[in-house]
């Protein structure tokens, strides 16, 4: 029975050409076109999917309320994290992110080499699983004169990861860094990628606008207590920036 199906279809297949074709070529279309969807949603979500603590890692977003409109971005006052993180229970962790990567020319003896990273605070290895070679989490970016390497910027400094900590690496042929950890290489679905980290406190210092709290550009980024509740900060979130810019330290800024 099954047989005479096939050959029925066969038939009907081979006696209408033009429009078995058209049939055919349909749905070839449509089943390549969902299998590269699947792809596509597939590659998206496994983007940062890594971090052991990501569904307790957040992103302070902020708004900003002007006479005739709403701006919102993720830029925020370079102060906010470590604020947070004294004034909200709720918040295990907190970590300041320069906005973008930087472009740096990083020299070590007669090597230098071109290449991308960023500053961030201390928290980076703490919250984020950009697992250290080399160095502990709780000190990797500790001092203002600090640096963290990714494993290949160490291999091609230094010979290996073990080589480099320690190792003095001059930045922009302006300040002298000591690196004081190595991490792997980032994965491909990563959604930043850098070859090295640099103190936040000594980025902050060539930046002192930062400090002020009517100022916007780093990011800030919050791990919170795993029995702490989202809504809940998301709330006492509302106006806190605009209780610090109504207080003594917003109205020195």
């Amino acid at each position: 029975m099954l047989l005479n199906y096939f050959k029925t279809a066969w038939r009907n297949l081979v006696r209408n050409k033009s429009h078995s074709f058209i049939n055919l070529a349909g749905l070839s279309v449509g089943l390549a076109c969902s299998l590269l969807i699947l792809l596509w949603v597939e590659d998206e979500l496994s983007v940062d999917a890594f971090h052991a603590k990501g569904s307790r890692l957040y992103k302070v977003y902020e708004r900003e309320y002007y006479a005739h409109h709403i701006d919102g971005n993720y830029d925020t006052p370079g102060m906010l994290a470590e604020e947070l993180h004294k004034q909200f229970p709720e918040v295990e962790d907190a970590c300041t992110m320069e906005e973008e990567n930087q472009q740096a020319a990083l020299q070590a003896g007669d090597k230098m080499l071109k290449t991308e990273g960023t500053a961030a605070g201390p928290g980076i290895f703490r919250m984020f699983s950009y697992p250290l070679v080399e160095g502990s989490p709780a000190t990797a970016l500790g001092s203002p004169l600090a640096i963290a390497l990714s494993e290949k910027m160490a291999g091609q400094f230094f010979g290996s990861a073990q080589n480099a900590m320690s190792k003095t690496i001059r930045m922009n042929n302006k300040k002298d860094l000591t690196v004081t950890a190595v991490f792997r290489n980032l994965p491909a679905n990563v959604s930043r990628r850098f070859d090295f980290a640099v103190s936040w406190e000594s980025w902050i210092q060539d930046h002192t606008w930062a400090r002020e709290w009517g100022s916007s550009g780093p990011l800030t980024f919050l791990l919170l207590r795993s029995d702490a509740d989202p809504a809940l900060v998301d709330k006492k979130l509302t106006h806190f920036l605009y209780d610090q810019l109504a207080g003594p330290a917003g109205g020195n800024g």
